[in-house]
């Protein structure tokens, strides 16, 4: 387990909506409620916590862009509200993002670019994706636009020519909407995937695929997942991403399968998989499906890895796993702590029996906290 290296401080606490705590952030609410789960569940675990680095450590970050082209103002929200909270030096971003959120606020008071206007459906520029290549520390940028217009040309090859970037996309939204992100991606300048570390392997990421913020963690995680994996055993990846998972396990497995529903994976996908051995590579492989729609492989497959999103398992998923075959191993790591309590209590009515467990602080600052689980399937 790691020690904080600091108490968190923020300026802009508690107005912005990113924290709900400051000071020791180390024990947020959540990990009681969750450890008492366990408690009763599965009195052998203690659901020990890992924490990093309190400071500098989220490589990922998207902003809403509002104010004026005179002042604009670049952050999140309060809470329960759209007004913008800037946050020029927010200390838990990588120092790369605020270097390029300076540089951006610069470009568009001399661009005169126009933030996006929600009540009116106006202006042009509606939110920035920062994501850090580690190794170079260069920022990969997407600009999520409402409209295209060509004063954004001469705006984006400034910004690019004031360094830092390691490239620069364009997202376009035009609908009043909610959504972040448009359908529709188109590469500027700069190389076209950025590529990061995890683990043991290269991946390749195109700004359109998850990817976790807080990367140093999740590479404990991935090393975990190694750890607990049955060896040499068929596996099946759901709600798999870019497949940063599979990747990393397949060279002391039989075979792995990743499904992902979002189409722009593949590509990905297979860039990372040309970095593996010869031998390594073609024993993973990739299907573009949401999970729900591939539950039959479960069957054939004696590791299943699940990384869903806040929500939980899909009921479809649930419902196949919890009549999964005597001796399967199903590798959980949730984002939600709640649903996965949920999901955990009605697999272990079905015969599922926890055997490890440990509970990751990805963003310290929040009431939350992400929890790695495996079960064995020990009746039918």
């Amino acid at each position: 387990m790691t020690e904080f290296s600091t108490p968190l401080s923020c300026q802009y606490f508690p107005l912005c909506s990113g924290c709900s705590a400051q000071g020791d952030v180390s024990c947020p609410p959540v990990l009681k409620d969750i450890r008492k789960f366990f408690q009763s569940m599965a009195p052998h675990i203690s659901l020990p916590l890992t924490t990093g680095e309190v400071t500098g450590w989220r490589t990922r970050s998207k902003l809403a862009v509002r104010g004026n082209a005179r002042d604009p103002q670049i952050g999140l929200f309060k809470s329960h509200s759209h007004d913008v909270v800037s946050i020029p030096t927010c200390p838990l971003h990588h120092a790369s993002i605020n270097s390029s959120y300076a540089k951006i606020k610069e470009a568009m008071i001399r661009h005169q670019i126009e933030p996006y206007d929600e009540h009116k459906g106006s202006g042009t520029l509606r939110y920035l994706q920062f994501a850090v290549e580690r190794k170079t520390r260069n920022v990969q940028l997407t600009l999520v636009v409402n409209e295209k217009k060509s004063c954004v040309d001469e705006f984006v090859k400034q910004l690019y020519r004031m360094g830092g970037f390691h490239s620069i996309w364009l997202n376009f939204q035009p609908f009043q909407t909610n959504r972040i992100f448009g359908d529709e991606w188109t590469h500027l300048l700069g190389e076209e995937y950025l590529w990061e570390h995890l683990g043991s392997v290269e991946c390749a990421f195109h700004p359109a695929c998850f990817s976790q913020a807080n990367l140093a963690l999740f590479e404990i995680v991935l090393n975990r997942i190694g750890e607990w994996t049955l060896p040499n055993a068929k596996i099946l990846e759901l709600y798999a991403g870019i497949g940063a998972i599979g990747l990393n396990v397949v060279s002391s497995t039989n075979r792995v399968t990743c499904v992902e529903i979002n189409p722009f994976a593949l590509q990905c996908f297979e860039l990372s998989r040309q970095k593996l051995s010869p031998e390594t590579r073609n024993n993973i492989s990739m299907q573009v499906s949401p999970s729900e729609d591939l539950v039959d492989l479960i069957a054939e497959n004696r590791v299943v890895i699940v990384d869903p999103p806040r929500k939980g398992l899909d009921f479809k998923v649930l419902e196949v796993l919890c009549n999964a075959l005597a001796g399967t191993q199903l590798i959980y790591l949730s984002c939600g702590p709640r649903s996965f309590q949920k999901d955990a209590e009605k697999l272990l009515t079905y015969g599922w029996r926890i055997q490890n467990a440990e509970a990751f602080l990805f963003f310290p600052g929040t009431d939350h906290v992400e929890v790695l689980c495996t079960f064995t399937k020990e009746s039918g």
